[in-house]
């Protein structure tokens, strides 16, 4: 017995010298020890494959059960595959996990020759998914990993079924810099605690030959991260996701580390004010990685958000569509003759106490506004919209802003081009569909380079037709009456899955089928092109992303490609439909 003792007492004492060896001499073994202990409690198996030469490390469950589903995981930039692992652990009872490193980043290799822009590592994940035959999945990321996530439920819809952006990057804001890279070679733990104070909440107190161990390793890929992947990133494919994030069709949460230093809250609202189906949770005690500092409350919100049904994520977005009908008529007015029917529609989108600011100075007043208007007589004016984007106020009130490229010719030939920033305010009129403009304020953002005119009209024209269009789909009420004045005489609209409509009441008729059934209803509409066909004659191309309920709760989905034929006479409120061709571009099918 007491040579057992003896024994055990050497066996552990020559453990411990291990241990202690590995702690001093050997950190890189305890963070390689300390990153297989989480992978093999998340029930992950650490493999590799080869993608065209390439050598792909990622992380997998070690079965895969046919009765889960699949969720995907993307780190952020300078990071690896075990980023997730901790939070991995409390998801791993419900999800087949995949972890994948991305191109250039932990274990593979940083080839000279890839191509490491947000649109390569899209690319990247989904050849690495094809090559594991994995077709549908969640799909969540964090930094640079949720603007690659953002970015792949652009470019293939039909695969991601959930989306979780973790603090992601994507949105390109003013004076705010994301990919700025690790800066100088970091020299002492010091300097190592103020990176990290970037990224975490709390900074942990790591131990000083680990700190050296993280020190030694950022220093050494400080180059490449530096110089190659920001440099891909900034110029490169999907850099900036701005005018696309309305494409998402996924049912996404926006997770937020409340405290992050990095990626500014401006673009966790941004994300949930342009994707269709989208909600925001903040994480009090969690920074820029979250999974990182509150891994089982990161994997509790993905699992809570996966699992919960999305029927109240679908709403109506008439309030949308009513304040964009009207925004898009403001510019109408700028971009034709300034006659008197087209001065009078115009005020009819005004409220009677008005004010509006701008580099003219303010007005108060609706009857002031149509004197206003003289000092415009003979230009041409271009008003070139990049985004805009409206939500309800507690008050009921519309508050839209846009971003806009404006160009102007005046009548002695001087021309100017620069941007300009609209922050305006809409009021709901009782008994009336569309709302009225109370507050306009127009700040010019900065001098272009002048340009070529180009006219906005036609484009600016159609986009208030088709606004107004899909505020009355969505009325849900039946009632033909509004569609009278965006329709012309002798009209055809052929939605496919039913014989042509030609009169108002087959179209009366059609509205009190189908849209009846339904207590939401919901388009976004993607792809939008416009055409002059000739003086007064456009041809319009446009997808409408459907999302519905029914009465019953059921949620429904649908794509629908539209090709309209549009006459316009400029003294009336709106452009008309002549004929409108719809092709079902994803059938109608349960969300």
């Amino acid at each position: 017995m007491k040579r057992i003792s003896i024994a055990l007492g050497v066996i552990i004492a020559l453990l411990l010298l291990v241990g202690i060896s590995i702690y001093f001499f050997f950190p890189g073994t305890l963070v390689t020890l300390t990153n297989y202990t989480n992978a093999s409690g998340a029930q992950l198996e650490d493999k590799e494959l080869d993608l065209n030469g390439y050598t792909v490390h990622y992380f997998i469950s070690e079965e895969i059960d046919p009765q889960k589903e699949t969720l995907v995981l993307l780190h952020g930039m300078g990071d690896d595959k075990n980023s997730f692992v901790q939070s991995a652990k409390f998801l791993a009872p419900n999800y087949n996990l995949i972890l994948p490193d991305l191109a250039g980043h932990g274990q593979n290799a940083k080839a000279e020759d890839k191509d490491y822009s947000i649109r390569g590592q899209v690319e990247f994940v989904h050849s690495f998914l094809e090559k594991l035959d994995v077709k549908k999945f969640h799909l969540a990321g964090n930094s640079m990993g949720g603007h690659t996530a953002a970015a792949y439920a652009i470019a293939y819809p039909e695969q991601v079924q959930d989306l979780v952006l973790v603090n992601a990057a994507g949105i390109r804001i003013p004076d705010h810099v994301v990919y700025g890279g690790f800066g100088a070679p970091i020299k002492n733990k010091e300097e190592l605690n103020q990176l990290l104070g970037r990224v975490f909440y709390k900074i942990p107190d790591i131990p000083g030959p680990v700190a050296n161990h993280m020190i030694g390793q950022i220093n050494s890929s400080m180059d490449f991260v530096n110089v190659n992947l920001v440099s891909a990133i900034t110029n490169g494919k999907d850099f900036d996701l701005t005018d696309r994030t309305q494409y998402i069709q996924a049912p996404t949460l926006i997770l937020w580390g409340k405290h992050d230093q990095v990626v500014t809250f401006d673009v966790a609202e941004y994300y949930n004010k342009t994707i269709p189906l989208s909600e925001i949770e903040i994480l009090e005690n969690g920074a820029h990685s979250p999974q990182l500092e509150i891994p089982e409350e990161v994997a509790n919100s993905i699992h809570t958000f996966i699992q919960k049904p999305k029927t109240n994520m679908i709403s109506s977005t008439k309030d949308d569509h009513a304040a964009k009908v009207q925004y898009y008529r403001w510019y109408q007015l700028y971009e034709g003759e300034l006659s008197p029917q087209r001065i009078e529609n115009q005020m009819s989108i005004l409220s009677d106490d008005i004010v509006i600011k701008s580099a003219a100075g303010e007005m108060k007043g609706k009857e002031n506004y149509p004197s206003r208007l003289s000092a415009y007589k003979g230009w041409k004016n271009a008003h070139h919209v990049q985004n805009v984007s409206v939500e309800e106020n507690e008050n009921g009130i519309l508050h839209l802003e846009a971003d806009i490229i404006y160009q102007n010719v005046k009548p002695d030939g001087e021309q100017s081009k620069y941007s300009i920033h609209y922050d305006t305010h809409l009021q709901k009129q009782d008994g009336e569909l569309l709302p009225k403009f109370i507050k306009l304020n127009i700040q010019p953002t900065g001098n272009l380079e002048i340009t070529p005119f180009e006219s906005a009209y036609a484009k600016n024209r159609t986009l208030s037709l088709m606004h107004y269009w899909l505020l009355n789909m969505e009325q849900l009420d039946g009632n033909v009456a509004p569609f009278k004045e965006i329709l012309a005489e002798n009209f055809t609209l052929d939605f496919s899955t039913s014989t042509p409509i030609t009169s108002l009441a087959q179209l009366e008729k059609w509205l009190q089928g189908t849209p009846s059934q339904l207590k939401v209803s919901s388009h976004t509409p993607v792809n939008f092109k416009v055409e002059t066909l000739e003086k007064d004659k456009y041809q319009v191309n446009v997808d409408f992303v459907w999302r519905g309920v029914t009465k019953d709760d059921k949620m429904l989905k649908a794509t629908t490609s539209h090709t309209w034929l549009v006459i316009d006479n400029p003294k009336e409120r709106f452009a008309k439909i002549k004929e409108a061709k719809v092709v079902q571009k994803e059938p109608l099918s349960p969300l």
